[in-house]
This record gives C-alpha cells, structure tokens and sequence, in this order.
C-alpha cells in the first residue's frame, strides 16, 4: 500500500481514538503517534509485500522521567476497591 494511503487509514483511525498521528516520515515508513498524558508510540510501515504486517514500537523512556514516573508510583497506597484478578492476596 502506497505510504500515503496508510497514513490517510492513520488520521482516520486518530479521529476514533484519543492518539494524534504526529509526525510522519515516508523514507522509513515510520508514523509516530501521541496521546495526553505523554503516551506515545510508532509505526513502522513495511514495504515489501508481507500483507497488513506492522511493526509497533515504543520510544525510548527520559531515564529523568522514568525515575519522577517511578518515584510517583511508589508513592502511592494502591486502591483495594476491588481483587486484583490473577494476583494472590495472601
């Protein structure tokens, strides 16, 4: 499929989604899309004949992010609202 139509398919399927298509670059054949609060990932868009495969990707984590991310969590008393499905509460 051409680069372009894919990328048509892409903003079609962000108008159904809270994810932005954000930037797109047609020599790797790579979408790059984005939803608050900083969630983001990419597509890399095969040109060779394999059908609708894809390859999904996650950028790489700002290890200064990850630490406040992490130092956040841990922060936090979990919420027992509900059991945990497939966790053991002994």
């Amino acid at each position: 499929m051409d680069f372009q139509q894919l990328a048509d398919v892409a903003e079609k399927w962000c108008s159904n989604t809270p994810f932005e298509l954000i930037a797109t670059e047609e020599t790797e054949r790579r979408m790059d899309f984005y939803a608050d609060p900083g969630v983001s990932f990419y597509v890399l868009c095969p040109d060779n004949g394999c059908g609708d495969n894809f390859l999904l990707g996650l950028p790489d984590a700002d290890d200064d992010a990850f630490e406040e991310y992490s130092a956040d969590v841990e922060e936090e008393e979990p919420e027992a609202d509900h059991p945990q499905m497939g966790i053991s509460q002994q």
